[in-house]
This record gives structure tokens, C-alpha cells and sequence, in this order.
């Protein structure tokens, strides 16, 4: 998915959660700079894929409807990407989102560069499974 029609699909999504209650909101959008981004990629020792840095750069983390995204650096109480993937560097994997049972959806790395492709990483025995041909797909 392009990020054009990601955009279109998010306001429509927007747009329909005018019904719920005022305080509570499906979205947070807790936005990341590229300093941000630019530091955690350099202390996990990663390049993170382009679509995901894009929308953590426009929306960032916390709440995006039934998925629950990892902010770039820690806020109100949330853990960033350098706790959530405290130790990655060896793991092959950077988490961006609990699944819910423990597993992590986040992308594989190999060779420094993580995958565009969205995996679920399994707690119980460390196995990947593809989840989402990208980010956006994945919301």
C-alpha cells in the first residue's frame, strides 16, 4: 500500500469515529523527528524501513485503532523502541507492536537493514511468521 492510500483510509477511519465518545480516541499520534528516529536506528544499529519511518514522522505511536504501536522514544509512561527492543541488536528482529499474547509484530533484520515486510515474532519459541506485506498493510 502507498502512503497516499493509506492517508485517504485513515481520514475516512477518522471521519467515522466521530461517533464515539470524546474521551476516547482510537488514534494517539505520538509523531517522532527524524533526530528521533535518526538516534534509535543508530542505537539499535538498524535502518528502519521507509514507510515506517514516514508514519512515525506524520502520526507516530500509542493507539492506531486495534493496534498498538511502540513510540519512537518513551512517552507518557510508554516504553520507545529502545526498551521494547532492549538486546535486539543480536535478535534479528525489531519489535514496533504487541500483538496482545505476548508475541511482537515488528520487522526482520538482515544485515543492519530491517525488511519493508511486517513479521510476528512468536515469545514462545522465537520463531517469525510474515504478517503484512508492509507497515501500512499491517494497520
Amino acid at each position: 500500500m502507498e502512503f497516499e492510500e493509506f492517508e485517504t483510509r485513515l481520514h475516512a477511519a477518522q471521519s467515522g469515529s466521530a461517533e464515539l465518545p470524546e474521551e476516547f480516541s482510537p488514534f494517539d499520534f505520538w509523531s517522532a523527528s527524524v533526530g528521533d528516529i535518526q538516534r534509535v536506528e543508530k542505537e539499535l544499529g538498524v535502518q528502519l524501513p521507509d514507510k515506517y519511518r514516514q508514519y512515525m514522522l506524520n502520526y507516530g505511536g500509542g493507539a492506531f485503532r486495534h493496534v498498538d504501536l511502540v513510540p519512537v522514544l518513551s512517552r507518557d509512561g510508554e516504553e520507545g523502541l529502545l526498551e521494547v527492543n532492549e538486546g535486539a541488536r543480536s535478535s534479528g528482529f525489531v519489535a514496533v507492536s504487541p500483538v496482545g499474547t505476548g508475541d511482537l509484530w515488528g520487522f526482520s533484520v538482515v544485515g543492519g537493514v530491517c525488511s519493508d515486510q511486517v513479521d510476528c515474532w512468536f515469545h514462545e519459541d522465537g520463531r517469525t511468521e510474515p504478517a503484512a506485506g508492509d507497515f501500512l498493510e499491517l494497520l
